[in-house]
């Protein structure tokens, strides 16, 4: 990160962001000024779909019916303007500083053009939409491959109630995924886990809402099993010479309904 100006650019995969996920990314700003960069993509391969004959569109009632390119074209235009003004709104009642752009492209093309210029990528992912911009985290792998600051927010945001930060080893590399764990612990009111492999050394001193747990499993099955046990908001990963960590947060994406934060020290 910059030692004077946290860039933070933030991606609407869904139509929204909740006010409450923009206060949080104070925590990672780590004290320092923060410039946001919201940006929302109207996808091309969506409205090139919607053109193909006979394509039909089957709603969460099982209704179903033909797919009108202007009726999508509406609704994504209006999901960008929501997305505007509720970004803006937050930034000014928030005093940060930011812009919103709203761009054309395919998929997540321009996404991952505008974060090469950022400290860190966050990405909103809706687990309760109605499929329209629903992605598996598969199309993230670019993203995932070009950035170690990364934070994919599975909305609802304020749901869960723990944090838990997945360090290799305490003496290693993980002080900042640690300390940026326990900040959100904080701030949400909420429980901090410490995940370390079995047979590591000492255990980090921890305070009356912080616990360490000793996985057997330090692979993708025992981390989603902490997570669902432990009713994770957050999970947090710190660098691993373990884990090919790019692979698995693509994976866990589709495994795990929490939101998931990756950092480098």
């Amino acid at each position: 990160m910059s030692e004077r100006l946290t860039r933070i650019l933030i991606s609407f995969d869904c139509d929204s962001i909740a006010p409450d996920v923009l206060e949080m990314l104070a925590v990672l700003g780590d004290g320092q000024n923060m410039e946001l960069t919201g940006l929302f993509v109207e996808d091309e391969d969506l409205l090139r779909a919607a053109r193909l004959p006979g394509l039909r569109e089957v709603s969460l009632t099982g209704e179903v019916r033909n797919l009108s390119v202007d009726q999508i074209s509406r609704q994504v235009s209006q999901q960008a303007t929501q997305a505007k003004a509720r970004f803006e709104a937050s930034v000014r009642k928030l005093n940060y500083t930011g812009n919103f752009r709203i761009v054309r492209g395919h998929a997540l093309e321009p996404v991952a053009a505008a974060a090469r210029g950022s400290d860190l990528v966050v990405i909103t992912r809706s687990l309760r939409s109605s499929g329209l911009r629903a992605r598996l985290g598969l199309a993230f792998e670019t993203i995932v491959s070009e950035h170690s600051n990364v934070l994919f927010v599975n909305e609802p945001w304020a749901s869960g109630s723990s944090v838990i930060a997945l360090c290799e080893s305490p003496e290693g590399g993980c002080a900042r995924a640690l300390a940026t764990a326990r900040r959100f612990a904080e701030r949400e009111d909420l429980d901090l886990v410490i995940a370390l492999p079995a047979g590591t050394g000492a255990e980090p001193q921890v305070n009356s809402r912080e616990r360490v747990v000793r996985l057997s499993d330090w692979g993708e099955t025992g981390i989603v099993a902490l997570c669902e046990r432990e009713d994770a908001r957050l999970l947090v990963l710190s660098p691993s010479k373990q884990l090919d960590w790019r692979n698995l947060l693509v994976r866990l994406m589709d495994r795990l309904s929490c939101s998931l934060l990756r950092l480098e020290d």
